[in-house]
């Protein structure tokens, strides 16, 4: 893989590096990151509650309906990762499949859809950290779940910083801990269950959910949420070893290990507490999975919240990695700030690409859940934004892998991976933005559904105006492309 000079007027010096640190995470470290993105954990914890407020006890009904949405676009990266490794992922897929002006577009696209997700994380640590408090008899509010998430900002800040290699050991260490907790859990349930003898396939069954379709798509949206995140894994390329080999492998296992646990651990969940329990529950603005966790374990439940907290930080710290690579691989062709491709001389990593994305995603989380007043609708609010860029992006991704084996390799294009199976995806990510964004969100009043399909929309126009405004410099740029 080649890298691009440095900017024109600035030589290179010995203390200033220009690519990132090669060969330095290997497939476990790529799996983990991609696990850890979608955390086998937070998964379930995050969206639990809100989704059962809305389907009732169907909630794995609903993650299978979200892991079938996510197959085909989890595939594609596969295909497309082996193909063209880069750390710019989407936006050097695009600039090389379609055409430079196009490859911006989605790499801002890419850009939001990750600073989002970095979004999401702190405000979601602060609930967890008010949960906390409040099983120590403390007073909670907004103001603590804003101190916990500035807590949580420090630590990875820490952690970032130094790194790719320290990013990478403390997700392993965290990764290992919190599907310890969730699975002692999950056993926990189905053993009180079985000896009451209370276990069934009920949560499988469509019939056994209320509310209706809309309420059901809402519902869609929070699982694939759940499914995104495996992505971050294309944007460390340059810095893995053997990124045509590994990437892939890692994209696989990440998704497929993480989603058998999902299976079980909802299905247990389901079981755990009666639907009007559970809405009660997210009445509070605390998450659910807690006071249930209570009702098994006692004073045990500190353990969901500690795991919880550990969880979220290892996500927020690959969240973060994954905004930071995208802001550098974009503004290193010169279609963002320069400054923002600069590496440290010691850790090379994109040091003003983190600040940036820390002081954004800080700003506008905290301007979410002081407008809401409650932390729970501020992670749904930002979650749904995420998923709805998450599925554009994904579906640029299989357009990538269309159009690369219809132009660039048509010769080695086989017509199920290469042709099927990104139409089928594309479609599908269509239909669910269709019906599951726009129209159930737009009928789920303005607050936590209005408000969201017309911010994201005009974040999407925003990154089309950019995208405009700089399409002779785009097509100026040579792309980031490998050999």
């Amino acid at each position: 893989m080649t890298h691009p000079s440095p900017p024109e007027g600035r030589p290179t010096t010995a203390a200033e590096p220009v690519s990132l640190r090669s060969n330095a995470v290997g497939l476990l470290g790529l799996t983990v990151l991609g696990a850890v993105m979608m955390s086998p954990a937070m998964g379930v914890y995050g969206t639990w509650g809100p989704m059962e407020g809305l389907v009732g006890r169907i909630v794995p009904l609903v993650f299978l309906a979200a892991l079938l949405i996510s197959l085909p676009n989890a595939i594609s990266y596969v295909i497309v990762n082996r193909e063209m490794p880069a750390t710019g992922s989407a936006f050097t897929w695009t600039s090389r499949t379609s055409n430079p002006v196009a490859g911006l577009l989605v790499g801002l696209v890419m850009v939001t859809y990750y600073i989002i997700q970095v979004i999401v994380q702190p405000v979601l640590f602060g609930l967890f950290f008010n949960d906390l408090l409040a099983e120590l008899g403390l007073p909670t509010g907004t103001g603590t779940l804003l101190l916990g998430a500035a807590l949580v900002t420090a630590v990875v800040c820490l952690t970032t910083y130094r790194g790719i290699q320290a990013s990478t050991r403390s997700a392993v260490i965290f990764l290992v801990a919190e599907t310890g907790v969730l699975l002692a859990l999950c056993v926990t349930v189905i053993a009180t269950r079985g000896a009451h003898h209370e276990l069934s396939l009920a949560p499988f069954v469509p019939s056994q959910g209320s509310g209706n379709l809309s309420t059901f798509w809402a519902a869609v949206l929070l699982g694939v949420l759940s499914f995104t995140g495996f992505d971050v894994i294309s944007t460390v390329a340059e810095e893995s070893r053997a990124p045509k080999k590994l990437l892939p492998k890692a994209t696989f296992l990440a998704v497929t290990v993480v989603g058998l646990v999902w299976a079980g651990a909802t299905w247990a969940f389901s079981l755990s507490e009666p639907p009007e329990t559970v809405a009660k529950y997210n009445e509070t603005g605390l998450t659910a999975v807690t006071p249930m966790a209570r009702d098994y374990w006692g004073w045990g439940s500190i353990l969901i919240i500690i795991t919880a907290l550990t969880a979220l930080t290892a996500i927020y710290v690959t969240t973060v990695v994954g905004a930071s690579r995208a802001l550098y691989a974009i503004a290193r062709q010169g279609l963002l700030p320069r400054r923002l491709a600069q590496l440290h001389p010691r850790t090379r990593v994109p040091h003003h690409a983190m600040t940036v994305v820390y002081v954004v995603s800080l700003t506008c989380g905290a301007v979410v859940v002081a407008a809401l007043r409650n932390g729970v609708d501020a992670f749904v609010w930002w979650s749904q934004a995420a998923v709805f860029f998450a599925l554009v992006l994904y579906s640029s991704v299989n357009l990538a892998n269309l159009r690369y084996f219809l132009r660039v390799a048509p010769e080695r294009r086989r017509w199920l991976p290469n042709v099927v199976l990104p139409v089928v995806g594309i479609g599908i990510n269509g239909y669910v933005i269709c019906r599951s964004f726009v129209v159930s969100l737009w009928g789920s009043g303005f607050r936590l559904g209005q408000s969201v399909v017309i911010a994201a929309f005009a974040l999407l126009l925003l990154c089309a105006g950019y995208t405009f405004a700089l399409r002779r410099r785009a097509r100026e740029a040579e792309n980031e492309v490998p050999a």
